[in-house]
């Protein structure tokens, strides 16, 4: 089965959206889908420069912290881990 294309992305069209999805998406069903549409648009340029899977993941230097959470003075690039396994954590507490 293919997906559906909407906007030229594999997002689903407004129509095909469940209330729950709506729901989930803080949108109300049936307010205006142009509120669908752009955060759609905006996926699909930010999805245009993300990286692919199996391509190289960006360069990137932060600061590393201490057990306890604070800085600890020292940063960490990802460049300086080359030709060796990174696993990277995501994640938010908001």
């Amino acid at each position: 089965m293919s997906e559906t294309k909407w906007l030229g992305t594999s997002y689903p069209p407004p129509e095909s959206l469940p209330p729950e999805r709506w729901e989930k998406l803080g949108l109300a069903r049936g307010a205006y889908l142009g509120d669908y549409e752009a955060m759609v648009r905006e996926r699909a340029l930010r999805d245009q420069v993300a990286p692919k899977v199996g391509e190289p993941a960006p360069d990137f230097e932060i600061d590393r912290l201490t057990p306890a959470g604070k800085r600890s003075g020292e940063t960490f690039r990802l460049s300086s881990t080359r030709g060796k396994p990174v696993a990277l954590v995501f994640g938010s507490y908001t």
